[in-house]
């Protein structure tokens, strides 16, 4: 049997119940809240900011990090100048740090870098942290999550630690990454991967799959080299038939090169990351009693496609130590004219009470 889950009971909201909840929660004049986002060239960069000011005001300050990648497109240098123009305005109280993504010779190093730059952060005063995923990439915001959840936990003062992401599906239809070569563990997620303890284990890997990520899958494969796989897959989702259409995407992949069963196909809500979670535990729970005496059972992670989704595949990693295997993006592709011309609405927030006094008892 396994025991007690860190999140089975979890204080999540999203849409209206996140506005409602950020307008009661926030408007306690006793908290200090520290807001840690992206400010790059996203339209929803502000939307979470926009929410806390409101109810906050100048109780409320900001970590804006900048993601600074090789030959950025001048455009989208120009609109994440406008994003953090207005973040500024909306939290004059803020500290804007460029974070370099790859080092020179080519090696990933966002993660890291921001790792130290949150870790050197004074957080005396501050009773909530709100970690804001709508413009952060996984590789920079797992790590930064993953440091203040351990340090939350561990120090005699804590602080509220909150997970949001702005969920707008038409925007990330227009967004399309260009990956880099490396294949690797995300900072802070390597769990047991690659250790000579694991060696004999039987391999899970677990990808969150997207359209247009063909390559980005063969790649982690290759890299994990799995005994099996069992593909998550959005249903139901904003796009009724997205989960069809991505079997038929995939279709090379699931038959000749995975050899997916159509069983071992997992299907997530959309809308509900800790569904997710809760999913994975369970398949490990019971991968765990399976081997446990013949190797044990190594589950590795690959969040690919949407980040409400995502959420769930993070809190799956901490609570186990789940590896995480990650391609980064050395680029991003937008077709700004239709994402400016479809862009009818801000979208959904969804919210996640990670730790603290929620969870005293």
């Amino acid at each position: 049997m396994s025991g007690p889950r860190l999140w089975d009971r979890c204080i999540n909201h999203r849409g209206v119940e996140t506005q409602r909840f950020i307008a009661d929660y926030f408007s306690d004049q006793y908290r200090r809240a520290l807001l840690i986002m992206g400010a790059g060239f996203d339209p929803r960069s502000a939307n979470v900011c926009e929410l806390i000011v409101a109810t906050m005001g100048s109780r409320a300050e900001g970590l804006f990090i900048r993601e600074e990648r090789p030959n950025p497109n001048r455009e989208i240098v120009k609109r994440a100048a406008l994003n953090l123009k207005h973040l500024t305005k909306l939290l004059p109280k803020s500290q804007e740090t460029p974070i370099s993504v790859f080092a020179p010779d080519g090696a990933v190093i966002g993660g890291r870098n921001a790792v130290r730059v949150v870790n050197g952060l004074l957080l005396d005063d501050v009773t909530d942290i709100i970690v804001d995923f709508s413009a952060l990439s996984i590789g920079v915001g797992f790590p930064i999550t993953r440091l203040l959840f351990e340090r939350g936990r561990s120090i005699r003062k804590s602080f509220n630690l909150h997970l949001m992401v702005t969920d707008e599906p038409l925007t990330d239809d227009q967004i399309s990454p260009t990956a880099c070569d490396i294949v690797e563990t995300i900072h802070g997620f390597k769990g047991g991967f690659g250790l000579f303890d694991s060696s004999r284990a039987a391999k899970l890997w677990l990808p969150q799959l997207i359209k247009g990520r063909g390559a980005v899958t063969d790649k982690i494969h290759a890299y994990v080299g799995p005994h099996d796989v069992c593909p998550i897959l959005p249903f139901p989702a904003f796009h009724p038939r997205l989960a069809d259409e991505l079997i038929e995407h995939y279709l090379r992949e699931f038959e000749s090169i995975w050899a997916v069963d159509t069983r071992n196909i997992i299907y997530a809500d959309e809308k509900k990351p800790l569904d997710l979670y809760r999913t994975i535990l369970r398949i490990a729970d019971a991968r765990n009693r399976v081997f446990d005496e013949t190797g044990g059972s190594l589950i590795v992670l690959s969040p690919i496609g949407s980040k409400v989704l995502a959420l769930g595949a993070l809190m799956a990693a901490i609570e186990r130590d789940f590896p995480v295997v990650h391609v980064e993006a050395i680029e991003y592709k937008v077709d700004f004219k239709t994402l400016d011309n479809n862009r009818t609405e801000p979208g959904e927030v969804m919210h996640i009470w990670l730790c603290g006094d929620a969870y005293l008892n």
